[in-house]
């Protein structure tokens, strides 16, 4: 039995730039969340307003990527994401620039239009700070992240790939100095922007509770590089650093994308 409901893999896309004639090239991970603009439909349900999250470095400096989703019937669809034009950035970020965290608004018709294999993460998926300190979600915890790592994203559809890990760190201190925090998983180039989910638990040791839910926890950014010089024989100088992977990488907490989303959603409710 999987611990990972398969419809997660369906709110996961690629984030792609062009690579020669017709082809792309995954270059990051996003996925479709959902936050409740506090309104009901005429049949009692819940609006929510859905955003594409991924790391604020995957926007950076860019005008337009590529988005691929999977759809309905075999194959996938891709569609342009603009992301300047003459009016400006048409995306949004944190105002601290140390937050890797960006989002861009969508309209769930859109997607229903295009026929796609779709699903987003509604609020209630995430756990936020208050969920975290209420079901005492900490280290030690498993998690799941979906990604890309690598570019690793199949030919004519999304295949994604997902990795298992556990939280190594998460208290105040480092969410409130480093605005993360630390999985031990193996983040790659391409991870960026996958969605880290918190590995339901069917049993707990005596005293605690188990979490029974898979919890969108954050935004996996990068990981943390392990460094090593090497110092010359002759002059005991420094001649080469060498830089790898840790085993460390950070993840930005959900209540970040929601502080940048909270102005579009106020406006919501307001109308």
């Amino acid at each position: 039995m999987s611990l990972l409901p398969k419809q997660y893999l369906d709110a996961v896309v690629s984030i792609e730039i062009p690579k020669g004639d017709k082809n792309y090239k995954s270059i990051a991970t996003g996925f479709l969340v959902g936050f409740s603009i506090g309104q009901k439909d005429q049949n009692g349900k819940e609006l929510f307003k859905v955003f594409l999250v991924t790391n604020r470095h995957v926007f950076q400096g860019k005008n337009e990527v590529f988005i691929r989703c999977n759809a309905s019937q075999d194959g996938s669809k891709r569609f342009t994401l603009r992301l300047k034009d003459e009016k400006g950035q048409k995306w949004l970020a944190h105002p601290n620039e140390k937050v890797d965290a960006a989002v861009v608004s969508t309209s769930p018709e859109f997607l229903k239009k295009q026929n796609l294999q779709i699903f987003w993460f509604p609020e209630y998926l995430m756990a936020l700070k208050p969920t975290i300190k209420k079901l005492g979600i900490g280290q030690g915890d498993e998690i799941f992240t979906i990604g890309f790592p690598m570019g690793i994203a199949g030919i004519n559809k999304n295949y994604t790939i997902i990795r298992s890990g556990i939280i190594a760190r998460l208290d105040d201190e480092i969410i409130n100095s480093n605005f993360q925090f630390l999985i031990d998983a193996w983040v790659f180039p391409g991870s960026s922007g996958s969605p880290v989910i918190l590995k339901p638990s069917l049993s707990s040791i005596k005293g605690t509770k188990p979490v029974n839910k898979a919890y969108l926890l954050g935004i996996a950014k990068s990981y943390i590089p392990y460094r090593e010089v090497a110092i010359s024989s002759q002059t005991g100088e420094p001649r080469v650093i060498f830089v790898e992977n840790s085993g460390l990488a950070g993840v930005v907490p959900m209540d970040f994308v929601k502080e940048i989303v909270l102005p579009l959603l106020k406006q919501n409710i307001k109308s």
